[in-house]
Parts: C-alpha cells; structure tokens; sequence
C-alpha cells in the first residue's frame, strides 16, 4: 500500500510532514557519515595530502550542492518532488559506492604520488554527489511538504527540514566516528562507504511505496532561476547576513578553541547543536504567529549578541555561550525568512522559490573560510567575530531595503 502524500492532508501539520522529512533525515545522515573520517583519516593520514587538502575535500560538498540547487527547483516544479527526490537518492548511493571505492584502491593499487592523487578525485567526487544529493533531496522534501501541509503551514514544513537535517549530520558523524573506529575493514572509512550504499538504496525502495503529488499547472511561462533570485532578494539577502553567524563557527570554533588551548569543543558544538533544535522545535511555531521578518530580526540580533560574546568574554564559558547563541539565532531565521520566500509567487513555483532562497546559504557558506580566514590572519580572532556581529545585523538594513525595490519580495497589492 503507498504513503498517501497529497495535498492539504488533514491533521496536526507536524504529523502530517514527518513521513516525507524522514528522507531529508536520511541522506542528512549519510552526509554526516564520513564527515570525521574522510578528510582527517583519509586524505591527510592515509593519503598524506595536507590539512588544507583535508577540509577542502569536505567542503567541496558545498560546490555540488550549489551547482545542482541551480536547477532543481525548476525540475521539481516541471516533473514533481517525488521525481527529482528519487535522483537525489540515487545520487547518495552513487557518493556511497565511490567512498567504497575510494577505500579499497589503497589496498588494491597501493599509495604513490600519482595512485594518491587518482584516490583523492575519487574522494572528491563522492563529496560532489553528496551534494547533490543534498540540494535535491532538501528541495524536493521541503516543496513536497509544502504542498501538504498548505503555504500557511509553510514555516512547519521548511523548520522540520532543519531538524533533520542538522540532527542528521549530528548523528551520522557520530555513528560514522565509532563505525571506523570498529576496524572491521583495513580502511575505517569502507563502513562508512558500505552504511552509506545500502542507506541510499534503502531510502529508494522505500519512495517506492509513496504517491506523490502532480505538479501544479503554470499561470504563465515558467520562472527562471534568475527571475525567482530577484523575488527572494530581501529575504535571501538576510539569510546571507545570518549564515555568516553560522558558517563562522561552524568553519572555526574548533580553531578558535585550540588557539586558546581550551579543551572543550566536542561539548560547544553539541550545545550549538542542542540549542538549534530546541529552538526549532519549541518556538517555530512564532513565525506563523508573529510573522516572519519580526522572528527574523530577532534572529539576527540574537547572532550579532553571539559575536560580541565571543569578542568580550575570552574565557571557554564565553565560547560556550558564543555557540549556544549562535544556535539559537539562526535556527529560526531559514524558517522565518523561508516563508516569506515562498510567497513571492504562486505555489506552482514553490520549488524555484526554496530553491533560489536557499542558494544565499551555499554561498555564504563557500565564502566564509577564505575571507574569515583572511580577517583572522591578518587581525585576529575577535576583529573577525566584531565582522562577522556586524553583517548579522546588516541582514535587518539590506531585507528592509530591498523588499521596497519592484519585483523584490512580497508585492503590496493596490
């Protein structure tokens, strides 16, 4: 018997999207799988490529998933979410069965300069997949549960795909760490290869059993992804400001904490992790409430005060509640500013809309290692967290600002 996944489903709107956000879940989780083991383990230790060489390989997902978020709106409104889901499963087995690979060939053709260098692009191209797995999954997921729950319930829909997929990651990191640590292969990293495979394939015939949702008709030609950028501008302008919060200590908490030869990281993230979730969670339900700019704003207030904490108090309890800040003011600010997105156009656009919202994200993201590491190498730790408290708080100028510009944001109806 399939999951009924129509419209407008009666019910508790959380209910009614958990049995389609189970799927962000899981390629979320494959993602998180090798993130402890792949660059640190592999790249560097075995490979014997540098630190540098190490993380790049991790956030190069990044590039994937921006390149294929360029489309995958468009074709989730052309062909519906069901469709480009079940290529964004494949594309997770796919990045399963090259990490497989890429754990075997040191021991099938040893580790030279030249054999080191064709492993590490085998590597790199299962990140480039789980990418994409990512963007489609994430955009496919989140316009399905649209669709279900109805645009007024839009924020329950886009929240609940930021628990899974920050809670997935969590987990998986933490079941891909021990899973290596098994040695049950000569490489730890094969498990992970192998749990990610058969994750992949899992989720796949699983979809099977699921109907999915027609595509809506189109008023008009359909939008292009430029078109639907221009008309989340101001909201995806202030989830940019934001994601510099975020992307900052994601990217150099665990430096930072090292630098102070503080011993507590594993603790700050999990309080940075802890306090995302309770935040979505309990208060998510404010932005259908109070609307979303206001629960925006407050967002962003809330990560600029992160920044400053890390830049007065210079103590571990500060970098503690750096991060749990950090946590609690952007969970709500991709929800908040996500609803407004998608209501820029009619919901047979829903895909391009979260689509082009989300690629202000994948940027940032992409830009916050090199210009942050600039600002810290060049003048230190809390002159790049003061930056990074001031263009938080530039979101609330720039999302007011644009939203007045014709064909930017929400249109006031005469």
């Amino acid at each position: 018997m399939s999951v009924e996944t129509g419209e407008n489903l009666p019910g508790s709107p959380t209910l009614v999207v958990m049995p389609v956000v189970f799927f962000n879940l899981l390629v979320y989780f494959v993602i998180g799988l090798p993130n402890a083991v792949i660059g640190a383990q592999f790249v560097h230790s075995t490979l014997g490529f540098s630190t540098a060489v190490a993380g790049m390989t991790i956030t190069l997902q990044y590039l994937g998933t921006f390149l294929t978020r360029l489309v995958a709106g468009q074709l989730v409104d052309k062909f519906g979410p069901k469709k480009i889901l079940t290529y964004g499963l494949i594309a997770c087995t796919i990045s399963g069965l090259l990490v497989c690979v890429a754990s075997a060939m040191p021991g099938i053709i040893g580790v030279t300069g030249a054999s080191a260098t064709l492993i590490l692009g085998i590597a790199i191209l299962s990140r480039l997949f789980i990418g994409w797995a990512e963007s489609w999954t994430a955009t496919s997921v989140t316009t399905w549960n649209i669709r279900r729950v109805g645009s007024e319930h839009a924020s329950v829909a886009i929240s609940w795909n930021g628990v899974t997929s920050y809670g997935g990651i969590a987990l998986g990191v933490s079941v891909g760490k021990w899973l290596s640590g098994m040695n049950l292969f000569p490489i730890g990293l094969m498990s992970v290869g192998i749990l990610s495979t058969l994750l992949g394939i899992g989720g796949f015939i699983l979809l099977l059993f699921y109907k999915g949702v027609k595509p809506l008709p189109k008023k008009g030609a359909p939008m292009s992804f430029f078109t639907a950028l221009r008309k989340v501008l101001p909201y995806g302008a202030g989830l940019a400001a934001g994601s510099f919060g975020f992307g900052t200590v994601n990217g150099y908490l665990s430096i930072y904490y090292n630098s102070q030869h503080w011993q507590g990281i594993g603790i700050a993230f999990g309080t940075f992790a802890a306090v995302f979730v309770a935040v979505r969670i309990l208060f998510a339900s404010q932005i259908d409430k109070r609307g979303g700019i206001p629960v925006a704003f407050i967002s962003l207030i809330t990560e600029a005060v992160a920044m400053a904490v890390f830049c007065t108090m210079h103590t571990e309890l500060g970098g503690l509640l750096g991060a749990a800040l950090t946590g609690a003011g952007f969970s709500l600010l991709f929800p908040a500013l996500g609803t407004m997105a998608v209501k820029t156009d009619g919901p047979e656009f829903g895909g391009i809309l979260i689509a082009a919202y989300s690629v202000f994200t994948d940027l940032t993201i992409a830009i916050v290692g090199p210009l942050m590491g600039f600002i810290q190498g060049h003048l230190g730790w809390y002159v790049m967290f003061g930056t990074v408290g001031v263009l938080c708080l530039s979101g609330i100028f720039f999302t007011t600002v644009l939203a007045r510009i014709p064909g930017c944001g929400i249109q006031k109806t005469s």
